[in-house]
């Protein structure tokens, strides 16, 4: 099936490894220029020596700095013509009780997840205007559906990236920027491999150790991978997505129990 990505221009924040590295592997085979976009110069070069048959560049900034992501999305501007499609994955799990989270990491993790894609949206929406439309998509983890004590930073951030994929899709609408999120549930990546949760019957084992009860917990029978994701961002972003505006899907195995 062509999804219509070939000659569009492509920027994945936090897409220097997991998932936002498969989302740039996946849509430059499509045909995407791909913006590689992340804070450490080291796994931005890892990333591009990764990235095969692709025609990418990377660029680094940290997404919490408003002038960063100016001279972010001006830099990619400059280097590709404009940009067609910004897919927001910077940004990773807090655990932690309540009481043991100061205000702080939870403002941190906000700036991270809502208060830079806020900025980036707003750097990209009027060039996306001038060329008549794009995409926005905004990854995000399952603890904004599913609140947990020991997630609970997350909860409430995540929870909050949910309100502002719909509110600005309802925004930006009308002139054709479609926004939408991806949401991500037991995923192999980096990140899981040593992420503990709530209800790990082995807490604290290797996650090989912890997957035969979590496989359990997923329909599926099976953890996912960065592909999964990746595969259903490339249709988001795709010509064959032209009427899914302000959604919100579960890539997950059918392991989210939530019914929105």
């Amino acid at each position: 099936m062509d999804l219509g990505l070939s000659g569009k221009t492509a920027l994945i924040t936090g897409g220097t490894s997991g998932i936002g590295l498969a989302i740039a592997q996946r849509l430059g085979a499509e045909g995407c220029s791909v913006a590689v976009c992340g804070r450490h110069k080291g796994k931005l070069d890892a990333a591009l020596a990764g990235l095969k048959g692709v025609e990418a560049r990377v660029f680094a900034a940290d997404i919490c700095d408003a002038g960063e992501v100016a001279a972010l999305v001006d830099d990619v501007t400059k280097a590709f013509g404009g940009i067609d499609i910004v897919v927001s994955n910077a940004g990773t799990h807090l655990a932690g009780r309540f009481d043991a989270l100061a205000g702080e990491d939870l403002m941190r993790h906000f700036r991270t997840k809502v208060a830079g894609p806020w900025e980036l949206a707003r750097c990209v929406a009027p060039q996306m205007r001038r060329r008549g439309g794009g995409r926005f998509i905004v990854i995000i983890g399952q603890a904004g559906k599913v609140p947990q004590a020991n997630a609970i930073a997350s909860a409430v951030v995540n929870a909050a990236q949910h309100a502002f994929v719909k509110s600005l899709a309802d925004d930006l609408a009308p002139s054709r920027i479609l926004v939408n999120a991806v949401c991500p549930s037991r995923i192999r990546t980096p990140l899981t491999d040593g992420l503990t949760l709530h209800n790990e019957v082995f807490l604290g084992r290797s996650l090989e150790q912890q997957e035969t009860r979590w496989g359990a917990e997923v329909p599926l029978g099976r953890w996912g991978t960065p592909d999964d994701i990746a595969n259903a961002v490339a249709f988001l972003a795709s010509c064959r997505a032209e009427f899914i505006c302000g959604a919100n899907i579960d890539v997950d195995g059918g392991h989210q129990r939530s019914i929105f």
